[in-house]
């Protein structure tokens, strides 16, 4: 973080990386997946991230089972999803959520620009049908159970969890 920022807080700049890796999950196809969207399961991809004082943390699952978080601040994991318990609980979390697709889509906003969250903001990406579509929701209320999207953030963590368990194995 810069002085100015020392001096008046705020988080420091993102990490080029990120900020790739970020735009290439949010920008990816079902078909540079190798997946056919379809009624079905029309989300290919659900991306979470989530805005802390010094960092936005940025959850990929996808379904070619690709599981990575992303920091802003640089770090991370990528290719969680190599690993069985990871791909699982990411393929787990597209399923749930595809069955109640239409209403989460329906409760978002089609978006081509991709801001990043304020601290205590969580967004939702879901990939689906050929656009991106986006939710901001808080945190606190993500928690408490009472926002729509509290389901949703739950699955997320829980393959958060299993990320964390893999990488406190190693």
């Amino acid at each position: 973080m810069g002085l100015i920022g020392k001096l008046f807080g705020g988080r420091p700049p993102e990490n080029e990386v990120f900020l790739g890796l970020r735009s290439r999950a949010l920008n990816v196809t079902a078909a540079a997946l190798g997946l056919e969207s379809d009624r079905q399961a029309p989300i290919y991809g659900v991306i979470m991230e989530t805005g802390y004082p010094e960092a936005v943390a940025t959850l990929v699952c996808l379904g070619d089972g690709t599981v990575s978080l992303y920091l802003s601040t640089g770090g991370g994991v990528i290719g969680g999803g190599q690993h069985e318990s990871v791909r699982e609980a990411g393929f787990e979390m597209l399923s749930i959520t595809n069955r109640y697709a239409q209403e989460f889509i329906s409760a978002c906003t089609p978006v081509s620009t991709f801001g990043l969250p304020g601290t205590g903001d969580v967004f939702f990406y879901l990939l689906a049908n050929g656009a991106v579509h986006r939710t901001k929701c808080r945190e606190d209320a993500l928690a408490a159970q009472s926002d729509p999207f509290s389901a949703l953030f739950n699955n997320c963590h829980a393959v958060l969890s299993e990320v964390r368990k893999v990488e406190e194995s190693r």
